[in-house]
């Protein structure tokens, strides 16, 4: 059972993100930083950590940032689940993740990510 707010199928909730981490160049890893930002309170570099993880580890470093992501959320949920919606379903899953941090800090799952800054 997953402890996500949203299930992996309503990235389409948010059309908006979903397009932008399917067509923008860097969009899933702008929305990995800044989810990481939002959702960690204790670390000031989470942002750095995360980009630096998704840009140069690939689908392994969003599987980090979303393992850490559901422990700054306290999200339960399991690491299988996490590596095969990363793999199989990334802009999914990244949305999934920023439906749930924006719903949980933001209060409004719809923010889109140019509305932080």
């Amino acid at each position: 059972m997953s402890g996500w707010d949203f299930s992996i199928y309503q990235c389409f909730n948010n059309w908006v993100m979903f397009g932008w981490a399917c067509l923008v160049p860097c969009g899933f890893c702008c929305m990995q930083i800044d989810n990481a930002k939002v959702s960690n309170d204790v670390d000031s570099n989470a942002g750095l950590i995360a980009g630096l993880c998704v840009c140069c580890l690939g689908p392994i470093g969003a599987i980090y940032n979303r393992y850490k992501l559901r422990q700054a959320l306290k999200v339960d949920d399991d690491i299988i689940a996490d590596v095969l919606q990363t793999v199989y379903l990334p802009c999914c899953t990244v949305t999934q993740e920023w439906q749930h941090t924006m719903s949980e800090r933001k209060s409004n799952p719809r923010v889109a990510i140019w509305q932080l800054h």
